[in-house]
């Protein structure tokens, strides 16, 4: 069988033109970084690709969630920190020495001044605000403070919660109700203010003693029971801090196993990177040998016109 000139240069131009497409897509391919450039090139994997996407989102929002219960906690701990400072600092022996028979009623005076000052820290304290300018004790009501000058709760009655992970939401605060025990008999600023008043009474007689002794003894039950309950919300934001802690390693660890399966599945990996390099030099070699054969198709073709 003969061929024809023109069928021997359609052969050669349909082969050129096959590895300039060949060589254009695995070029595409390779600046984009990956294999799978649309979803008809791999449905199946397509569809893969998508679900890790979604679980990768999925995970990033949690990070963002943690990263602001972590902060949440880190600032409360930091007031809870501040707050037992002033309620162990002497505070107790203060109130116990209030009922001292050796002090006399401008000693009593003083004191009351210094236990007004610790209730005006404490205050201050319980009023504290976040970086962000909301109230850390107010529960849900973040916008209004949560105390007033009399040392009335204000505030939510439930503290913030944080879905941090799937099926795991935490407390990222408490309620100002639940670290002062307000409304209740061992009510932080309420035992205080007994105290101040009971120190501002002159003393006539032992009836007066025994009435101050008797106030000052009830304080201290209400204020030490208030360092043990101040312990325990400590211990619970510690808890949840070290709770965080732990997810956020999990979480590094699923990402680093998810993107690696979303790598492998559209091809943007080490090893189909290699492949794509390989078949990028395979095409450049098929396009360059078609070139060839072109030219020297295009010289045959020449010759047999000039002869």
């Amino acid at each position: 069988m003969r061929l024809s000139t023109n069928y021997m240069f359609q052969n050669n131009i349909d082969s050129l033109s096959k590895a300039m497409g060949e060589g254009n897509d695995v070029y595409m391919r390779l600046s984009a970084g990956q294999i799978l450039l649309k979803p008809s090139d791999d449905p199946a994997g397509a569809s893969q690709a998508v679900v890790y996407q979604n679980a990768l989102s999925t995970i990033s929002q949690y990070d963002t969630a943690r990263m602001y219960a972590n902060d949440a906690l880190g600032q409360e701990d930091t007031v809870l920190g501040s707050i037992s400072n002033l309620l162990t600092k002497n505070l107790s022996e203060k109130i116990v020495a209030g009922g001292n028979g050796a002090y006399a009623d401008e000693d009593r005076q003083s004191l009351a001044v210094e236990l007004q000052g610790i209730r005006d820290n404490l205050m201050d304290l319980a009023n504290s605000k976040n970086s962000n300018g909301r109230y850390i004790f107010a529960g849900y009501k973040t916008g209004d403070a949560p105390f007033d000058v009399d040392g009335n709760y204000l505030g939510g009655d439930v503290a913030l919660n944080q879905t941090v992970a799937d099926s795991t939401t935490l407390a990222v605060g408490h309620t100002g109700s639940d670290v002062f025990m307000s409304g209740t008999s061992d009510d932080i600023f309420a035992a205080l203010d007994q105290a101040i008043d009971a120190l501002k009474q002159p003393i006539v007689d032992d009836a007066d003693r025994q009435a101050l002794q008797n106030v000052l003894d009830g304080v201290n039950v209400s204020i030490k029971r208030g360092i043990d309950n101040l312990g325990k919300i400590q211990a619970e934001v510690g808890t949840n801090l070290q709770q965080i802690e732990a997810l956020g390693f999990s979480s590094d660890a699923q990402k680093i196993t998810l993107q690696s399966r979303l790598q492998q599945t559209v091809g943007s990996d080490p090893d189909s990177m290699i492949t794509l390099v390989s078949q990028s030099k395979m095409s450049e070699f098929a396009l360059s040998s078609s070139m060839m054969v072109f030219q020297t198709m295009q010289q045959m073709s020449l010759f047999n016109m000039v002869r």
